[in-house]
């Protein structure tokens, strides 16, 4: 199912997530949200009648006693970042052998920010008060019979519209191998999406829920480390290629990338490999506390590189493939 959000209902959720206020303090639950110590999660700030949109992509740390850690890659439209490469050569496995590329940033843990805190659960909310002086709700979800837990935005004041994420008590070096994820049922799986994009110049947000991704069948790269796949047929000029790839060389680490673009465009520019504007996505695998595969929580920083359109060329967003 894919439908476009109107301006006015957008501003409507955006206003009830900034302004709700903090809760009061009191009396927390004893232990992890749903027992659960690592989540990662999606944030976005989107707004249809802005071109200052951001998101972010965390892994967020909770221990037992009420501490709060979380480490986050952020990238805003007014800071214009190129595509980077992950080190990865993806050969044998879309048609075309290219190194992957993914939003500049996501391939250096040196480029993210951590942040501090305290939290509470009370009722299925979680609080989180930072020591910077923000704050984050969040409704709490018991998933996959217990092995997973499931977070939805509640009400914050950094300004996000959207945001969801997953946890369990997998460590974030428990990478889920590529020909495991390869092997998954992906057609269970649903893409969840609220993308800014603009449409003849006019900006909209795009949504889609309820549906597979585009790709449900992946094919293993000779490397071992990467995933790739095409649709249509190759001769066909409206041929995309997908890969994913770990978001560096690293394997200790659960940050992915899901890299696309239309063959006809590299083409055009007589090209192997696209250097224009692809479609970037760093994302977190999402694993349960068994090490089983459930997805990934992403975000989309496409941000144009290559257009005179400026940020009108831009597609920014928060996403999740979760079964």
């Amino acid at each position: 199912m894919r439908v476009t959000s109107a301006a006015a209902a957008v501003l409507a959720a955006a206003v009830l997530l900034v302004a709700r206020p903090a809760p009061h303090a009191g009396a927390r639950e004893e232990g992890t949200p749903l027992g659960k110590s690592n989540f990662a999660v999606a944030l976005g700030g989107l707004d249809p009648e802005s071109r200052d949109n951001w998101v972010r992509l965390g892994e967020y740390t909770f221990t037992a006693d009420g501490d709060v850690l979380e480490v986050h890659w952020t990238w805003r439209q007014p800071v214009r970042v190129r595509r980077a490469s992950t080190g990865n050569r993806a050969w044998g496995c879309t048609g075309r052998n290219c190194t992957v590329l993914t939003a500049s940033g996501w391939q250096s843990a040196d480029a993210a920010r951590a942040l501090t805190g305290r939290y509470s659960v009370r009722d299925g909310e979680l609080h989180i008060a930072w020591d910077d002086g923000h704050w984050e709700d969040w409704t709490l979800t018991s998933l996959a019979g217990g092995e997973l837990a499931g977070v939805e935005l509640a009400g914050n004041d950094l300004g996000a519209t959207h945001g969801f994420g997953n946890g369990s008590n997998a460590p974030w070096t428990a990478r889920v191998p590529a020909d495991t994820i390869a092997a998954a049922d992906h057609a269970a799986f649903v893409h969840r999406y609220y993308l800014w994009k603009t449409r003849s110049g006019s900006p909209y947000i795009d949504h889609g829920d309820g549906s597979p991704f585009w790709v449900t069948r992946w094919k293993l790269c000779k490397d071992g480390r990467c995933l790739g796949a095409r649709t249509h047929r190759e001769r066909d000029p409206a041929h995309t290629v997908y890969y994913i790839a770990p978001a560096n060389t690293a394997s200790a680490h659960r940050r992915d990338t899901l890299w696309h673009w239309r063959t006809a465009l590299a083409d055009g520019r007589k090209e192997t490999c696209y250097t224009g504007n692809s479609h970037v996505k760093p994302m977190i695998q999402v694993v349960d506390d068994d090490g089983g595969f459930h997805g990934w929580v992403g975000v989309e920083a496409s941000l144009n590189q290559t257009t005179s359109e400026g940020r009108d060329a831009d597609d920014i967003g928060v996403f999740r493939i979760l079964g």
